[in-house]
Order: structure tokens, then sequence, then C-alpha cells
């Protein structure tokens, strides 16, 4: 077992709250009034057009009528385990105020509230950072015996963490130990994802191989976690290091994760990388689309055709067909290259195969029509095919501007954009021909 005060630990635990479950639907009661509890029943089914809202626990409002009597023949079953539920669950969806109201009625009628609705008050709290009162349920639990588990101390390290007070968790630890609490693998975890979140790298690292040392299980996610740290703030080979260990454990790893590594690799034009990670990322059940994403742009980047062709024609051999990512980034490599020949036989390709065009081409067009291509007849298909006239869409995977760039039609288009009020680019759903006509306009 691990001390905070002998090395530390624990990052990685989630905290396990209650399944959320809307507060639109406590009006779910049983309409079996001679043997239902009524918060029992609120908390199993539905009544359909049931409404209920909250005051305080002897002021719930049910609709139909016929429920307001059910209420009344059940007030000697109103108890603390059905606050505790209630409290829950009002936690859980953020209504500390209520929360709390109910949890000081349940005072008031002389009930005892038991470790969990301390939990779930003190929890609820700390997600909306009022850590005073926070700490002052927790300090109240622990005068009256309760001793808060170690999920209730997880919770306000995730809740710490989120608002960047580092310090405090150090606090946490501390309190922790005190009430006989002592942190576990679980928690060693969940330290080690914030202290990488908060980009505190240095104790990322010293928790990490403590951990090591000590023989702690660390769950993937917390290799995850490292991962993205090391992507946000280097350096590179200990991103790649800790990127084979994610590897080689069959961790699933997100998009996101994926896109950040790759965009590091992009930075520091380190393009073949982008291959390597592709096939990688295959090996443990990556998105298909990313994993193409990446194998493509590894050989684009480097403007090379023998690449391109190897890694299409291994699409073809595995039955994948293309996406507008894959032929946007053929497309400007093509644009990049100044070949006109194969750019136009790929925009006619699109219209044969079916795939819908984007932002992004219309831009891949445009920028080469200002290079002197004639993009006159795609234009022509675009317009009897009615797709100028559809409302803007962005589809293409973020990794190809980030690794080509905006061209001088989409630097235009996010110029006329940002003139726009607030409102007035939440509120218009542009067109791609309005888009068009506007561009010469105020671009030149």
């Amino acid at each position: 077992m691990l001390s905070p005060t002998r090395g530390g630990f624990g990052d990685g635990h989630v905290f396990r709250f209650r399944r959320p479950v809307s507060i639109r639907r406590l009006g779910d009661c049983s309409t079996s009034f001679e043997s239902r509890p009524l918060l029992s029943g609120c908390l199993e089914r539905t009544v359909t057009g049931a409404n209920l809202s909250f005051g305080s626990l002897s002021s719930f409002s049910l609709e139909p009528p016929d429920l307001q009597r059910f209420y009344r023949l059940e007030q000697s079953r109103v108890n603390a385990s059905n606050y505790e539920k209630i409290i829950g669950l009002l936690s859980d969806e953020g209504l500390v105020t209520e929360a709390s109201a109910l949890f000081a009625e349940l005072k008031s009628l002389d009930l005892t509230p038991s470790s969990s609705s301390y939990s779930s008050i003190i929890c609820g709290l700390a997600k909306k950072g009022g850590f005073a009162k926070a700490l002052s349920f927790l300090d109240e639990m622990i005068e009256v015996n309760l001793i808060p588990d170690s999920q209730t101390f997880h919770a306000l390290i995730q809740a710490y963490g989120r608002y960047n007070m580092y310090d405090e968790i150090g606090d946490c630890l501390k309190r922790m130990e005190v009430v006989g609490c002592l942190p576990d693998h679980l928690t060693c975890n969940l330290l080690i994802q914030e202290f990488s979140r908060g980009g505190l790298i240095k104790r990322m690292e010293k928790l990490y191989h403590t951990a090591l040392t000590k023989r702690v299980h660390l769950q993937p996610s917390t290799s995850v976690a490292m991962l993205d740290a090391y992507a946000k703030f280097g350096p590179i080979d200990r991103m790649e290091k800790m990127l084979k260990r994610v590897v080689n454990s069959n961790s699933q790893i997100k998009d996101d994760s994926v896109r950040k590594v790759a965009t590091v690799y992009i930075d520091n034009y380190m393009f073949s990388r982008l291959d390597d990670l592709g096939l990688a990322l295959s090996s443990i059940s990556g998105s298909p689309d990313l994993v193409w994403c990446l194998r493509l742009l590894s050989h684009a980047c480097l403007l090379s055709r023998k690449g391109m062709d190897s890694v299409i024609g291994a699409m073809e051999v595995a039955g994948v067909s293309w996406t507008i990512t894959t032929a946007n980034i053929i497309l400007l490599t093509y644009l990049k290259m100044q070949d006109f020949t194969h750019l136009r036989a790929v925009l006619h390709d699109l219209v044969t195969n079916q795939i819908k065009p984007d932002m992004v081409t219309v831009g891949i067009l445009f920028d080469a029509i200002g290079n002197g291509f004639d993009g006159t007849h795609t234009l022509q298909l675009w317009q009897r095919m009615g797709f100028l006239s559809e409302a803007l869409e962005l589809s293409t995977d973020p990794l190809v501007l980030a690794a080509f760039g905006k061209g001088k039609f989409l630097k235009c288009c996010e110029d006329i954009y940002s003139r726009f009020d607030p409102e007035d680019r939440e509120g218009r759903n542009w067109s791609y021909k309005e888009l068009i006509d506007l561009v010469p306009r105020i671009c030149g």
C-alpha cells in the first residue's frame, strides 16, 4: 500500500457515480397505489404524463392528482434510504442546492444521514467548484464517526484537477491518511492522470516511476493520459516510448489522442512515422478511416506517388472505399505538384463514385483555378447536381489541414466568417454558392 507521505501516488480512478438520470424523469412512479413506496416507485418506473417538481421532500408536487393521493398514503415510508436515493440523483445531476436542501430536511426529521448521502453531497459540490462547502460536509461526516471511502476522496481529487488546484490535491491525500483511508492503486492512477492533464510532467513522471517500482497496476487510461501529456508538452522520445507501451498493451486509444501524436510528427516533419502510427493503430482495432488517413498522409506529405499508390492499392485489396478525406489528401498532393491532369481525374472520380465534396474540396478547386486550372466543367457538374446550393460541410479529417495548411480560399472564408457578429454566425446557414460569390468580392 503506497502512502502519500512516502512517495505518494495515484491517478486513474474515475469516480463511479450512479447512472445519470434526468430530473425531468424523476416523475417515473409506480401506478400500483396499494403496495409501492412513492420514492422507490419514482426511481424505478415511468408513468406517462407524470410531473415531479422539487421543493422539499414533504412538498413534492405530483401530477396527476391520484399520485398525490398515493403520496399521502405513503407518508410512513419516507425514510433515510429514500432520501439517500433522491439526494444521490440530484447530486449526480449537478442540482446541489436542491440536494443540500433535502439533506437539511433529512436531519430536521431526526433521520440519520448515511455515508452515501454525505458522499453524494460532497462529490456534487466539488464538481461544481464548491470546495469550502464540500470540505465542511466532509468534516461533519468525520465528526459523526462516518469514515469517507476512497471514492469520495477520488471525486475530490478529480474536481481539484479540473480546477487546476494541484496543491489542494496534496492536502486531500494527507486528509485521506489521517482518517485511515489509505490511497490505493486507483488513487495512484488517478493522480498520474490529473498531473498529466495539468501538464505537471515532473510530478507525473515521479509518481509513475514510484508506481513501477512498487509494482502498482497501471490502468490503460493512465498510459493514454501520459501519452497525451507528452504529445502536448514533449519530449518526443518519451511520447513514442509511451505510445509503444499503449500499443503493446492493446489499449484502445481515442482518435483525439492519435491525432495529437500525429500532429507532433507533422509539426516536426517526421512524416514516415505517420505510416508507422497507422499500422500500429490497425493492430489494436483503431478507427479504419483514421488508419488509412495516417498512412496516406505519410506519403502525400513527401509527395511520393509510389508510396500513395501502394497505400491506395492496399485499400483496394482490403475492400476499403474512399472517403472525402482520402480524396482530398490526393487532390491536395496533386495541387502541390501542379499535376492538373490527375487532379481533374480525381475530381471526376468523386462524382462517379458518389463521394460528396466538402469545404476542403471546394477550396482545392478554387486554389487550383487561381493557379491556372480550368475548373468550369467541375463547377457546372456540381451546379447540375445541386451540390452548390447545399449547406456548407467540413467532413475532412482535421489532420489533412494540419499537414497541408489552409489554402487561399479557406483563409478567405475564415476572414469572411470573422467579420460577422457571433449571433449572425450561429443563426445563418451558408450555402457553397453564397460563399463562392462572396470570396472574390471580399478577398479579390
